[in-house]
């Protein structure tokens, strides 16, 4: 090419791909448009991964029992019975089962005694077990004491112990208990 010539060459916008077509003049504005709802949409999405409810700390179903040993009035096997009849008025369904901390004594957890059905007894006489259960969540914990109703004392399971049982808690009230229970 001669110095000094003019070109003639028609200019493409860095959007115009086909040949001889030039952009509408809307397309700078839409593309701007664009990539505000993209850095929108992942503005939100930020926003919201920093705002989710941290994680549970660890908890666990207990499941028990609590039997009443002694010598009830009937002997109908699976069906219905009073611990009042073997000296315990105070267990029945509805008691309050409470578990504590065994660090802090702080109450960690709360049921009620549901059932009270008879089972023949593990020992030979005329005694018997008038048999509750009891289930709740408790959050993990190295230890833990079980009461039920206002009677006094608690009883101390370690997490390992539940752990071992497949977090499960019996507890015995009676005649039988000094021997160990069942």
């Amino acid at each position: 090419m001669r110095r000094g010539a003019s070109v003639t060459s028609p200019r493409r916008s860095a959007m115009s791909w086909l040949p001889g077509r030039r952009p509408p003049a809307t397309t700078a504005p839409r593309a701007g448009l664009r990539a505000s709802a993209v850095v929108l949409v992942l503005v939100g999405l930020a926003a919201a991964g920093c705002t989710r409810e941290p994680a549970a700390p660890p908890s666990h179903r207990l499941e028990g029992t609590y039997i009443v040993h002694g010598v009830f009035s009937y002997q109908r096997f699976g069906s219905p019975c009073r611990s009042a009849d073997a000296g315990y008025p105070d267990i029945v369904p509805g008691t309050a089962v409470r578990v504590r901390d065994d660090a802090t004594k702080a109450v960690v957890g709360t049921a009620e005694l549901v059932g009270g059905t008879l089972r023949d007894g593990p020992l030979r006489g005329n005694d018997d077990d008038c048999v509750f259960s009891f289930s709740l969540i408790v959050p993990d914990r190295d230890a833990y004491r079980i009461e039920v109703g206002k009677r006094p004392g608690q009883v101390l399971f370690t997490r390992s112990d539940l752990e071992k049982s497949s977090w499960k808690a019996d507890l015995t009230i009676g005649a039988y208990t000094m021997f160990g229970g069942i």
